[in-house]
């Protein structure tokens, strides 16, 4: 029986964060920092070597292309906190926070073994983070769908404008 990290990419499932050092004597040299959302005993930290941008080439992007206010990949946990606060609670987002998850893509997608490290009711979070995602994107399916339909009437009202209107040529005959 395969395992679930045979399947699925299991590194779409760890948090992958290029930095650069300020300290010496590798200051000013690029660093990598993995960890695993929800175990906060496992963290490798190291300079970057090639492998790594070939391994996390949208997390090197990013880094590359990185300005002074850098974002995370995903949406925010604050911003979940921010439209649903009875679903996602401020203890619930700083307990998360501790197991080093950033975005609720996150936690939707992690695997059973971590959120066992998070606690009592983590598997209910989880499936609430997976609605939260699945409501923001149909939301945005429904918008896109509202738009074309109004597109479509607009179309159709020219249409029967058209159809209504007589052009130059012979008058009908009178019976």
């Amino acid at each position: 029986m395969a395992l679930d990290s045979d399947i699925n990419n299991a590194d779409s499932h760890l948090h992958v964060e290029f930095y650069e050092n300020d300290r010496d004597p590798y200051k000013g040299v690029p660093f990598v920092r993995i960890l695993i959302p929800g175990d906060k005993t496992n963290e490798v930290d190291q300079p970057v070597r090639e492998d790594h941008k070939q391994r996390f080439p949208r997390q090197w992007l990013y880094y590359s292309m990185r300005n002074e206010n850098p974002a995370m990949i995903g949406t925010a946990l604050k911003e979940w906190n921010k439209e649903q606060p009875e679903e996602f609670t401020d203890l619930q987002m700083a307990e998360l926070q501790i197991y080093k998850f950033q975005t609720v893509e996150q936690l939707a997608t992690a695997s059973d073994s971590q959120l066992q490290r998070v606690g009592m009711g983590a598997v209910g979070l989880r499936e609430r983070a997976r609605q939260f995602l699945a409501l923001k994107n149909r939301s945005a399916d429904a918008i896109e769908l509202d738009n074309t339909k109004q597109q479509l009437k607009v179309l159709q009202a020219q249409m029967q404008e058209l159809m209504n209107k007589r052009g130059p040529g012979r008058p009908p005959k009178a019976a």
